[in-house]
């Protein structure tokens, strides 16, 4: 006979869309376990939306490239154009042509966690410059609403910090490109020296 409290347990599981494996048959079945329960937490699969990747710049440094890397799995991802550093001006670089193509979910995922990566060059204190791959792990989506999205963005900010979000049509919202997130936006994400990325992939320099 089936234990129902088990039987219960996995219906709840499933219910949330997060399935388990349960390795141990005698424990689920309510005999003795013969070992320990491994759980094993599955990407959900969700239905994604593919469409062009822009950048804006307000750091002073020069980005050659960046990458949006989901759970693996999941089919969530993309990449971007180089951009230029901030104008003399205060404007933001980029914003012209995108890149094809990012895959995002349709409706947003508020347990969606991405990792950024972006190939920098810095002038470093003897004047010469350096490449420097940064990465932002557990970075969020800022908050969309589905059924009129458009393209991804990647805001690159001073300090090695970046925001990713997805145009929604709300030009008074927090997903509008004309507008600069302010500084204490939840949804801006701080990035770091990537030291595996930097010595597989060695970035040029002067």
């Amino acid at each position: 006979m089936i234990n129902r409290t088990c039987f219960s347990q996995v219906g709840v599981v499933l219910k949330r869309m997060l399935p388990v494996l349960c390795l141990s048959l005698a424990a689920c079945a309510g005999g003795q376990p013969t070992g320990a329960t491994v759980e094993l937490n599955m990407p959900r699969k969700v239905q994604l939306l593919a469409g062009d990747t822009k950048a804006l710049n307000y750091s002073p440094w020069y980005i050659h490239a960046f990458s949006i890397v989901g759970p693996r799995g999941s089919g969530i991802g993309g990449g971007g154009p180089n951009v230029m550093p901030i104008q003399p001006s205060g404007k933001p670089s980029g914003g012209g042509a995108g890149v094809c193509c990012t895959s995002l979910p349709a409706e947003w995922q508020p347990d969606l966690k991405l990792t950024v990566r972006w190939l920098v060059t810095k002038k470093r204190p003897d004047g010469k410059k350096w490449g420097y791959w940064y990465k932002a792990e557990n970075v969020q989506i800022a908050p969309y609403t589905s059924g009129n999205t458009g393209d991804a963005w990647a805001i690159f900010l001073p300090g090695d910090r970046v925001r990713v979000m997805l145009t929604d049509g709300n030009r008074d919202g927090g997903n509008n490109p004309n507008n600069r997130p302010a500084d204490n936006d939840p949804y801006i994400a701080q990035g770091v020296i990537d030291d595996e990325w930097n010595r597989r992939y060695l970035p040029a320099h002067d």
